[in-house]
């Protein structure tokens, strides 16, 4: 369905278009949102988003609860298939998690076209955050074995989109060939899900806001001399969750650099970043590391375990570097030790490139403790 744009300031409905070459998506919510800290790029008009339990501390009476919405000319912005990650991992259990996991970056009203039987009571502003997070609370819970329902049949629908079970009819496929036969075949809420997305279809007269400071001849001359490339990115309007899940699905499959996996140390899903081989996500978990980072670790201990050379290395380097911390000044043990490390490194770096093997590299290291 075909959607008039909105006007600059507005507060009608969420917004959402994507920018695949940058790898990025942009949103704009009509709702105020809570205990949500923003970051500004004036230079680009764009807004960044974060949850931040602290964020309303200091702040007056009058300020509380409230948080300016961006719009379609300064919207928000983040990774591309963002939204949908966020869905697929969020903790629907209680309120309370589901706003920290997913609904404080997006507000509440893509929940209003998401039951038809629903009377959705949010109107105004609030006169203080116990107002309005009571009011937040009763839409939430009102609908909630609706929103869980939907993030089931999403996980269903992305686990055979990208073959996430490792099913072997599946695998010669293409994650936008499982998409059409999904919703083709499958039974459930799939086929539905885009019922409630208005799509506005980008033209050069939305362009007025982005580059009216160029006159005729300048523009002109750009596109004859092929100086500008203006991009006509579509933008999908709705207020139904279940329907934007789908748009942005829909989006992750038209391209082969954006597939989504599920974290082998968390479970949780995400896209690649940089290659398409990983099999950890790089969400920050409750110690400030990424299952990224852990991974690389836990690896590298595994790779400790099975290789006694290296494993050897580590033992003594340890032994070795606490030593001239506790002895400080001893210069020779810290030439000692630094001469040590430069043969013991450059033998392992050979012991991984093949040059020498693990049995040479042992039994250097049990000569020269």
């Amino acid at each position: 369905m075909k959607a008039n744009l909105p006007e600059k300031n507005f507060f009608d409905s969420f917004y959402i278009w994507f920018n695949k070459e940058k790898r990025e998506e942009y949103y704009s919510t009509p709702l105020y949102l809570y205990s949500v800290n923003r970051k500004d790029n004036f230079e680009n008009r764009l807004l960044t988003l974060y949850f931040d339990k602290s964020e309303v501390k200091g702040r007056t009476k009058e300020e509380q609860g409230l948080k300016y919405p961006g719009n379609m000319y300064f919207p928000y912005v983040e990774r591309f298939g963002m939204l949908l990650l966020r869905f697929l991992n969020a903790n629907l259990e209680t309120y309370e998690s589901a706003y920290e996991t997913f609904f404080f970056a997006y507000g509440f009203e893509i929940l209003k076209d998401i039951d038809e039987n629903y009377t959705f009571e949010l109107k105004g502003k609030y006169e203080n955050d116990e107002v309005y997070l009571k009011q937040m609370e009763k839409i939430y819970n009102d609908l909630q074995y609706k929103i869980q329902e939907i993030q089931e049949e999403m996980k269903t629908f992305v686990n055979y989109v990208f073959n996430l079970d490792e099913q072997e009819e599946l695998k010669e496929y293409t994650p936008s060939q499982r998409f059409a036969v999904y919703l083709i075949k499958h039974k459930g809420q799939a086929h539905t899900y885009n019922r409630n997305d208005n799509i506005i279809q980008d033209s050069y007269s939305n362009k007025n806001l982005e580059l009216s400071h160029l006159n005729d001849k300048q523009l002109l001359d750009s596109f004859k001399n092929n100086t500008m490339l203006v991009s006509m990115i579509d933008t999908h309007q709705s207020n139904d969750l279940s329907a934007i899940c789908y748009a942005v699905l829909e989006e992750l499959v038209k391209t082969t650099n954006n597939p989504i996996k599920k974290c082998q140390n968390c479970g949780m899903y995400f896209i690649p970043n940089s290659r398409l081989d990983e099999i950890y996500c790089d969400y920050p978990k409750t110690n400030g590391k990424t299952c990224r980072e852990q991974g690389a670790v836990q690896a590298y201990n595994e790779r400790l375990k099975q290789n006694k050379a290296l494993a050897e290395y580590r033992r003594l380097y340890q032994l070795k570097s606490m030593a001239v911390g506790r002895n400080k000044d001893n210069k020779q043990m810290k030439k000692d030790f630094d001469k040590w490390k430069k043969d013991a490194k450059d033998r392992v770096n050979k012991l991984k490139h093949g040059v020498l093997t693990e049995d040479e590299v042992y039994e250097w290291l049990l000569n020269n403790k």
